[in-house]
């Protein structure tokens, strides 16, 4: 009697990712049995694996590249990145400290300390972060963008206003920070401009919370109104 072998994944062909995947693996590793001590492709590899969710791979790539070339301050952020997406913050936090004491002229490294601050709820201290990028970077828009969220958290509605008016004024088309603008008026009761904003990111793409559109029905401008 034959049995028939069950399906296990070992059987199971590679998918198109898969296959993406091991092809773009291939050329760098190709790469590397030239040119062995690359910082800068052992850092592509970790943007490769920390794509396809291979995070063990990615960061031992990252550190490589850190061994090899300490300067490399994109490294220490990339892998701050995947610890914070490991809920390893401790880690994170050292990485990211790092990478400042490397580059202290970077913006980034202060708003992506202050992110991963305000998601502690240390908000204060998260702000002062994101202010600083923008002591080096007036128009660093991801600085404003991680203010919204600190005052969001913090329900200071004006300043939100404050920070998205901002952030719009350099790039107009952010449905994200128009989305926190009409959050910020429906909370301040000014329904109208709720609406307005709400509108403006919706057009632009942007999924606003179905609870708040809901809410604003009873504010939206009708021919009968106009």
């Amino acid at each position: 009697m034959n049995e028939q072998t069950p399906e296990t994944p070992c059987n199971v062909p590679p998918t198109g990712d898969e296959l993406e995947y091991r092809r773009l693996l291939n050329n760098y590793e190709q790469y590397l049995q030239f040119y062995p001590n690359s910082a800068e492709t052992y850092y592509n590899l970790g943007l490769i694996h920390a794509q396809y969710q291979k995070f063990d791979h990615a960061i031992s790539a990252y550190e490589k590249a850190i061994e090899l070339k300490p300067e490399l301050v994109q490294s220490y952020l990339n892998l701050a990145g995947i610890y914070l997406q490991l809920k390893k913050e401790k880690e994170c936090i050292t990485l990211m400290e790092k990478a400042i004491e490397i580059n202290p002229a970077f913006p980034v490294c202060y708003s992506n300390l202050g992110y991963v601050y305000i998601q502690q709820g240390r908000i204060e201290e998260g702000i002062a972060e994101c202010e600083k990028a923008l002591s080096i970077d007036p128009n660093f828009l991801d600085a404003y963008v991680k203010l919204a969220i600190a005052y969001l958290k913090q329900e200071d509605y004006d300043r939100l206003i404050d920070v998205c008016t901002k952030a719009l004024a350099i790039q107009p088309e952010i449905g994200l920070m128009e989305n926190y603008l009409g959050m910020a008026h429906y909370h301040k009761e000014d329904y109208r401009k709720a609406v307005e904003h709400c509108g403006r990111a919706l057009a632009l793409g942007f999924e606003v919370d179905p609870k708040l559109l809901k809410e604003l029905e009873p504010y939206v401008p009708t021919k009968d109104s106009e």
